[in-house]
């Protein structure tokens, strides 16, 4: 991708509150169940930091959100429905990381190369094709064993040692790397190497 194109995407502007972004709503498939166990955790441990959860929830749901934001004071939990995409684009822009503990067999895994796009650093479960897509990235080395909560908090609080600076150079290392792989030059090739056999 050609320099120009890079700088035109939107640009990190990082809150100095650590601020993490899942995006599945409570479906238990995205692992919203899991994303509880590890709140409860991260809760327990005492770690400050802004969750910013989009999509859909029940009524259910979010009152245990709210019974978590009530618990634990140091972690802000909040809730953005119905969320336009360009809304979406303003909320990465604020993000350190994407949260991802998805545990069904994502094809494609697109909220995941969308958050490399925008330069958020993504926590995601090996599951489906995310592998493939954070591989030979930088996010490669954030892949979560599927369904483990405590792994997520302990990958939640490995971010919180990072400093802005660090954050925001591989973010950009991860944009980068992900421009690289799926460029049209890249894919017209394999495209091509498949259908000569």
């Amino acid at each position: 991708m050609p320099p120009q194109l890079l700088s035109a995407e939107p640009h990190k502007e990082l809150d100095e509150v650590p601020t993490f972004l899942y995006v599945g709503g409570d479906n238990y498939v995205k692992g919203f169940h899991i994303l509880l166990q590890a709140l409860g955790k991260l809760g327990n441990q005492g770690v400050k930091a802004r969750f910013i959860l989009t999509n859909t929830y029940r009524p259910k749901s979010l009152e245990k959100l709210k019974r978590l934001n009530e618990k634990y004071n140091n972690l802000q939990i909040g809730v953005i429905r119905r969320l336009k995409h360009e809304q979406l684009v303003k909320l990465h822009r604020k993000a350190w990381i994407l949260i991802f503990p998805s545990i069904c067999e994502e094809t494609f895994g697109y909220a995941v190369a969308e958050a490399m796009l925008l330069g958020t650093i993504p926590i995601a479960s090996k599951v489906g094709g995310i592998p493939e897509v954070v591989k030979d990235t930088p996010a490669e080395r954030m892949l979560l064993t599927p369904r483990d909560p405590l792994e997520l908090s302990e990958f939640v609080e490995s971010a919180l040692g990072l400093t802005l600076e660090q954050l925001k150079a591989l973010g950009t290392e991860i944009k980068e790397s992900i421009y690289h792989k799926f460029s049209l030059c890249k894919i017209e090739r394999r495209l091509m190497q498949e259908f000569e056999g």
